[in-house]
C-alpha cells in the first residue's frame, strides 16, 4: 500500500543565512544601524562570501538591510522623523500609483489582489504579524506594478519596503499600536478593492491618500520615537 508523504524541500545555505540574519535583526541581537561585514560573517558561518552577498541582497529587497555606497551594508535604521518624511513623499506619490493601477486591473488582477487581502486577514486573525506584513506589502507591490509606471514603482519600493521591515522589527515594543495598524490595513485594502470593482479610480486614489495621512498621524504609536 503506497504511503502518502509530502516531499521534503531542501533548504539552501542562502535561505538558512537569510532566516538567521533576519531573526537576529528582529530580536535585536544585530542592532539597527550596525555594519555587516561580508568577509567576517562568511568566516563566522563557514560559508563562501558569495553566499553571504546573495543573502544580503535578499534581505535588502525585504527592507532589513541597506547597501550604502562606499560604506558597505548595514541594518536598516529609521527614526520616527525618517518615517514621517517618507510618509510625506508617499502621500504625494502612492495615491497616483493606486489611481494608475485601476484601469490596468482586470478581473484576474483583482482576484489576485483579493487573494492577497484574504491572506492578510487570516494572518491578522492568527496573530502572525510577520505573515501579515508580508501579505500587506505584496498587495501594495502588486498595485505599484499595475500602475504601469516603472519609475514610480522603483521609487516606492526603495522608500516603502524598509518601513515594513521596521514594523516587523518593532512589533514587540509597539505591539498595541501595530495590532491597530493591522485592522486599518485590512479596511483600507477592502475599500481599494471595492473602488476597483466599481471602476472608481479617483476613489481609489483618495482612499489611498486618506489612509496614508492617517497612518502618518499615528506613527508615534507604531514606531520608535528615537
Amino acid at each position: 500500500m503506497p504511503i502518502s508523504l509530502q516531499k521534503i524541500e531542501p533548504i539552501s545555505k542562502k535561505t538558512r543565512i537569510v532566516d538567521s540574519l533576519r531573526e537576529a535583526i528582529i530580536s535585536g541581537e544585530i542592532r539597527s544601524g550596525e555594519q555587516i561585514v561580508e568577509g567576517k560573517l562568511a568566516q563566522q558561518l563557514g560559508v563562501g562570501q558569495g553566499v553571504i552577498r546573495e543573502a544580503l541582497i535578499e534581505l535588502e529587497h525585504n527592507g532589513f538591510v541597506q547597501r550604502m555606497p562606499f560604506s558597505g551594508t548595514q541594518v536598516t535604521e529609521l527614526t520616527l522623523r525618517d518615517a514621517q518624511q517618507i510618509y510625506d513623499i508617499r502621500i504625494e506619490l502612492e495615491p497616483l500609483a493606486f489611481f494608475l493601477a485601476g484601469p490596468n486591473a482586470n478581473e484576474q488582477h483583482i482576484s489576485e489582489l483579493k487573494e492577497i487581502a484574504n491572506k492578510s486577514k487570516m494572518a491578522s486573525n492568527a496573530g502572525d504579524l510577520d505573515a501579515f506584513f508580508a501579505s500587506v506589502l505584496a498587495f501594495r507591490k502588486k498595485v505599484w506594478a499595475l500602475s504601469g509606471n516603472r519609475h514610480l514603482q522603483q521609487i516606492l519600493e526603495r522608500m516603502v519596503i524598509p518601513l515594513y521591515a521596521l514594523y516587523v522589527i518593532r512589533q514587540q515594543s509597539k505591539l498595541d499600536g501595530i495590532l491597530q495598524t493591522t485592522i486599518d490595513f485590512i479596511c483600507h485594502q477592502d475599500r481599494i478593492l471595492i473602488a476597483y470593482e466599481q471602476n472608481n479610480f479617483e476613489e481609489a486614489r483618495e482612499t489611498a491618500r486618506s489612509f496614508l495621512r492617517r497612518m502618518k498621524g499615528t506613527l508615534g504609536t507604531q514606531l520608535p520615537t528615537a
